[in-house]
């Protein structure tokens, strides 16, 4: 019985990480583009900002290709976290590189 207890919560795990929302990031020299999907298909009108620079608050939306240009105005290279947030309420974040030596 407990066999079955754990295939049916590695199924229930696979089958929800399918329908998460995903983030990719492509690092500029003054900013970044982000790139949403959702269940494999650019989500527009995401939500997306930038958690961890003080400066940066300001939260941005998707495009209908799922893209998003986020200007970055940092003094040193550093890890940057991305969030996102579908019109469905998926969530999803992501750390990326942000480098200043371009």
């Amino acid at each position: 019985m407990s066999s079955l207890k754990v295939l049916t919560a590695t199924a229930a795990i696979l089958m929800s990480t399918s329908v998460l929302a995903d983030i990719r990031v492509a690092d500029t020299h003054n900013g970044a583009w982000i790139t949403v999907t959702e269940n494999g298909q650019p989500a527009a009108n995401a939500s997306v900002s930038v958690a961890n620079v003080p400066q940066q608050k300001k939260t941005y939306q998707t495009d209908d290709k799922g893209r998003v240009f986020i200007p970055l105005t940092i003094e040193q290279s550093r890890s940057i976290k991305y969030k996102a947030k579908t019109e469905s309420g998926r969530e999803s974040s992501r750390y990326a590189f942000h480098s200043t030596n371009r």
